[in-house]
């Protein structure tokens, strides 16, 4: 859903001579970064003056969050996409949010995408960060390159919460993004059915640049991370943060070892917590 309230114009310029509007532009946008936080600051602010309004507008629409307990998602319609496109809102949107859940059947299927919707999803060409709530993966292979690709060029960070998937179906997902810098994955979901496509069939599509943090929450698969080494002749995090993510310390700590400057190891959850910094 869209969390801001979203008007098609911004407000008329005021013509007083006391007006915010005789405050230099410059001044103005210093004076919004000091409110990005505040989002009822900001939604003031926009409303003040058209200055304003394109000072604050950036802030305002930076993050969209698609939610799946609206009934017009829940029927498979991404209505919220073509009111951001009409509203000229969509280059604006920096962060892609995906929330499902937990106790609720998933809804970001293939299915949720009719033609019109897949149309303004691959309009969102600006996003460099996306999380996904309980992404099922699985359900969008093989053909999972025609609702994503169109990030690749600028999406820097993914956070996936519990993605349902096999291990190469998760590295051939991951390598869309031709200049992936961080990720984060908190927990796996295993379940997917037999009938999938086999992961043979899988081929990396890229190297993405992994260059980052790689933040890992319960998470087992090294064979996730063995297929994109051999996509990428090794991996070049900085930053490795691993709870309880034992079984694959050892290939993740051997492919960064030229690259790795901090280690946090938590080998048993929250009870032990061990941090290094390699020069």
């Amino acid at each position: 859903m869209v969390d801001l309230p979203l008007s098609k114009a911004p407000p008329e310029t005021c013509t007083t001579r006391t007006s915010t509007c005789d405050i230099p532009y410059d001044i103005v946008e210093m004076i919004v970064a000091l409110l990005i936080r505040n989002l009822g600051d900001l939604k003031a602010c926009s409303l003040t003056s058209h200055s304003w309004y394109i000072a604050a507008a950036p802030h305002l629409h930076h993050t969209f969050t698609l939610r799946g307990n609206r009934p017009d998602i829940a029927r498979g319609k991404l209505k919220p996409l073509p009111v951001l496109h009409e509203l000229g809102l969509i280059p604006l949107v920096k962060e892609l949010r995906v929330e499902q859940e937990w106790h609720l059947n998933g809804w970001f299927t293939p299915q949720a995408f009719g033609h019109n919707d897949l149309r303004h999803f691959s309009a969102l060409t600006n996003v460099h960060t996306l999380k996904i709530q309980r992404m099922e993966i699985y359900r969008f292979m093989p053909a999972i390159n025609r609702y994503f690709e169109y990030f690749s060029p600028t999406l820097r960070s993914i956070t996936l919460y519990k993605p349902n998937c096999t291990p190469r179906q998760l590295s051939h997902f991951l390598s869309l993004f031709l200049n992936l810098d961080d990720i984060e994955i908190e927990g796996i979901d295993t379940s997917v059915p037999d009938t999938t496509v086999p992961d043979t069939e899988f081929f990396l599509f890229s190297a993405p640049r992994l260059r980052g943090r790689l933040v890992l929450h319960d998470f087992r698969w090294a064979e996730t991370w063995t297929s994109l080494i051999a996509s990428c002749g090794s991996l070049r995090f900085r930053h490795l943060d691993l709870h309880g993510s034992v079984t694959c310390a050892p290939t993740l700590l051997e492919a960064c070892a030229g690259t790795l400057e901090t280690l946090r190891f938590h080998a048993m959850g929250d009870s032990y917590s061990k941090s290094l910094c390699v020069s």
